[in-house]
């Protein structure tokens, strides 16, 4: 219980400090240690990624449920990829039910700019597999911008990010 409470408070106050544009950076919320360091890692790694046009055209790739392209969702916006990328919020949700029965390694709803991240089990597989956690955070990003899942399939998503931002 107080697990939750202290990460609803990290969250709302870090929902309350304003940062935008491309010197901003992502809120990582987080214990320390080789949880914190790969979640870390992996968002640095997906937005240098996304910072070639190569990588962003996975954005063409995908729709919201309205069927625009998640790049005309993203330039409704006003914002580059990059920049999407920075206002998102990376939370270490390791006791969730959805990381303690499933094989989720992070996960988000349509629209939500907070992407839950199964610690333990992220660090497992993105320190020996950088590449890939970088495709995980991209990933969520994406469904952040709307992009439901199944139809495509959440292997689907992955694959495509992998052959456009490896």
């Amino acid at each position: 219980m107080w697990r939750t409470i202290a990460v609803g408070c990290g969250i709302i106050g870090s929902l309350a400090t304003a940062r935008s544009g491309a010197g901003a950076t992502p809120s990582i919320l987080a214990i320390a240690g080789q949880e914190r360091f790969a979640i870390e890692r992996a968002v640095a790694g997906a937005a240098r990624r996304l910072a070639d046009p190569g990588c962003q055209r996975v954005l063409d790739d995908f729709a919201d449920g309205s069927g625009r392209t998640l790049a005309d969702a993203l330039a409704e916006l006003g914002k580059t990829p990059v920049e999407f990328f920075n206002d998102l919020y990376f939370v270490d949700d390791r006791e969730t039910p959805c990381c303690l029965t499933r094989g989720t390694l992070a996960f988000t709803a349509p629209g939500h700019r907070v992407i839950r991240v199964c610690g333990r089990r992220f660090a497992a597989v993105s320190l020996s597999r950088s590449t890939y956690g970088d495709a995980i955070m991209i990933h969520e990003m994406l469904h952040a911008l709307g992009l439901g899942e199944n139809p495509p399939r959440s292997s689907e998503i992955t694959a495509r990010v992998l052959s456009r931002c490896s």
